[in-house]
């Protein structure tokens, strides 16, 4: 038998305790750290996205009998990290916690494949998890970018008689 552990983050100023059995407690620093972890103003929203953190996670994933497998202060801190600005990002954030979860559960799974078949539908799983979280990287950044992608040049060698240009150049609109 385990003894049950309290997860804790000063940073976060967030306390998880408890099992989904039982039930989830969810002490905070003030009342405001909720919706500064989820980049909110609204109680309410953070608290449903908050929620939704814990839905994703499998039960031995948030709870204190599972100390090691505990990933309630994870997947918050991982929204947290992303810092989202806006209602897309905020969800995009929980939904790429969430499936960054899902990809090391699959690894695991993975791993600890006793036959061929097993390993080939976790690597598969697994393949579409990283795709998947990829995707969303890209999309956070187009979103983030207003669909923009920006290339710095950082070093122009010019030989003799070429020419070189300096400024923002943009090619292939309006032309036939």
């Amino acid at each position: 038998m385990t003894t049950p552990t309290k997860a804790k983050d000063k940073k976060l100023g967030v306390k998880f305790s408890g099992t989904p059995r039982d039930g989830q407690q969810l002490t905070i620093k003030d009342e405001d750290t909720l919706k500064k972890l989820f980049g909110t103003d609204m109680p309410e929203m953070a608290q449903s996205l908050m929620r939704h953190c814990f839905k994703v996670l499998k039960s031995d994933e948030a709870s204190d009998d599972h100390a090691g497998n505990d990933e309630r202060v994870f997947i918050v801190a991982a929204v947290s990290d992303i810092k989202p600005r806006d209602g897309i990002e905020r969800l995009l954030a929980v939904q790429m916690a969430a499936t960054h979860v899902a990809l090391v559960r699959a690894g695991r799974w993975m791993a600890n494949s006793d036959n061929l078949a097993q390993v080939q539908a976790h690597t598969t799983g697994f393949n579409k998890l990283a795709r998947t979280y990829t995707a969303q990287m890209e999309a956070l950044r187009k979103h983030r970018n207003g669909g923009k992608q920006t290339v710095t040049v950082q070093h122009v060698n010019v030989e003799g008689g070429g020419k070189a240009i300096v400024a923002n150049v943009q090619t292939g609109e309006g032309r036939t």
